[in-house]
């Protein structure tokens, strides 16, 4: 045994607070303090950014994966020929899976890329956003990483987000026994699709959680026997929530008889609809048939402020319309198929909130997804969103 430290962080994506406390034999007996933590508002692609850096999407740029900008798009060229795919081979999720990951390459992208469902007429209207692997890079948007803040200190670093969530614990405990890392992140991903998929109560994600649990005891039994001292945090950037019912926004605006491209642009993500006016016509018509709709509402600027997600140059929407929770957008350009859980609604809602368990006291001033990785070398900006009682 050395005399050195380890800092161990455990990354478990949508791994909430309300599922924690169904499951509180989670790590029984290694963890000795845990508590809830404040999402931000939008999906993992403005928690991860806002955990790695300690700021909100306001101040980093990171917010939806795509954002209107027709000038930009880097799918322009390859749009019209993915429109000659007949419909419903264009909407197989494997034929997808393919495309995206073809597009990604000719694109250049190294960051995390997902087409989902986004019908390919569309894509000409829209950039996105991560285009680079956030992991790799030292900064987002200005803003320093937890990371390039470690790597400028020239600390001994592992990250692990590539693997399946049982490779990555099989590639840390290499790296413990020959790289002698003093911080370790591992960035575990598969909890959030079966939550989709499933829902919060079933007994495929008790079993997930019973692998986890399995392979952080060994990952931590591993370092154990060769650092002197184990910190050990377990943590996530939202929670979950059960659909309790669909609702076909879609066919709504499209009733209104506008055209897409010639008096507007949307883009629908699963609890959100974002929208972009090209005449005052439609963003009068448009805005007053969402006042109708009872299923949500629309967010003020002052609430996109409080919530550390507005943007002057309106990049990600000039209007947004937020579901109640539980409600899911479908069809959407997520997906056609309803599912059983989803994410991205208020951060106020109780299975919003994302949780952080630890083998020691959380700092008092841990409250936040924002606040966990404060302290190694980062500015973060003192700005926060206070969670809505």
């Amino acid at each position: 045994m050395t005399d050195d430290k380890l800092e161990l962080y455990i990354f478990i994506d949508a791994f909430g607070w309300e599922l924690l406390k169904r499951n509180q034999w989670f790590l029984e007996g290694l963890i000795t303090d845990r508590k809830p933590l404040e999402t931000v508002f939008g999906y993992s692609s403005a928690c991860v950014p806002s955990i790695i850096t300690g700021e909100y999407p306001a101040a980093h740029g990171y917010w939806s994966s795509f954002y209107y900008s027709p000038r930009t798009s880097p799918f322009r060229t390859a749009a019209p020929w993915l429109k000659l795919l007949p419909g419903p081979l264009a909407e197989r999720g494997r034929i997808r899976r393919y495309i995206s990951a073809a597009l990604k390459k000719i694109c250049g992208f190294s960051g995390y890329f997902n087409l989902y469902n986004v019908p390919f007429e569309y894509l000409p209207y829209f950039d996105y956003q991560e285009k680079e692997d956030i992991f790799a890079i030292d900064s987002l948007g200005g803003r320093q990483t937890v990371f390039g803040a470690l790597r400028e200190q020239k600390a001994p670093l592992f990250i692990e987000t590539r693997h399946s969530d049982a490779g990555k614990i099989e590639s840390f405990i290499k790296a413990v026994r020959h790289g002698r890392p003093g911080f370790a992140y591992l960035h575990m991903g598969e909890l959030d699709a079966l939550l989709h998929a499933n829902g919060k109560t079933s007994g495929i994600v008790t079993k997930k959680l019973r692998e986890y649990d399995n392979l952080i005891r060994t990952a931590y039994r591993e370092a154990g026997s060769r650092y002197k001292a184990v910190e050990l945090t377990v943590f996530s950037d939202h929670g979950m929530k059960d659909i309790e019912a669909p609702h076909d926004l879609v066919s709504e605006v499209e009733a209104l008889g506008l055209g897409y491209g010639k008096d507007y642009i949307a883009f629908y993500d699963a609890t959100m609809a974002r929208f972009w006016f090209l005449n005052d016509p439609a963003r009068n018509r448009i805005g007053s048939m969402l006042d109708r709709v009872k299923t949500g509402s629309v967010l003020s600027d002052a609430e996109l402020k409080s919530m550390g997600a507005y943007f002057p140059d309106h990049k990600y929407g000039e209007l947004i319309f937020l579901m109640k929770p539980g409600i899911l957008i479908n069809p959407s350009f997520m997906g056609r198929k309803p599912v059983f859980g989803m994410h991205g609604y208020h951060p106020s809602d109780p299975d919003s909130c994302a949780m952080i368990i630890k083998n020691g006291p959380i700092p008092a001033h841990v409250n936040k997804i924002t606040d966990v990785l404060k302290g190694r070398g980062i500015k973060a900006d003192s700005r926060c969103c206070a969670m809505k009682a």
